[in-house]
């Protein structure tokens, strides 16, 4: 069964729109696959760091703020 398919919106700038068109019509794939896959590899990405972080905070009783801080994130 496919996943069912929601509409996003977001603004970037000029150059990464730019720089998608290019790789969409390369690829041959649509700019949202693009989008898919590289939302996908930064979910990856930081389910470790969030992991990590809830780890933290219950082990250590460090603040949710301060593990948020350690890690580089917006808080």
């Amino acid at each position: 069964m496919k996943a069912a398919k929601v509409m996003i919106s977001a603004k970037v700038d000029r150059s990464v729109f730019d720089t998608l068109d290019v790789y969409a019509k390369e690829l041959q794939v649509s700019k949202s696959w693009i989008v898919q896959q590289a939302l996908k590899q930064y979910f990856d990405k930081y389910d470790e760091y969030l992991g990590d972080m809830r780890v933290a905070s219950l082990s250590e009783g460090i603040s949710h703020e301060d593990v948020l801080k350690e890690y580089g994130l917006p808080h």
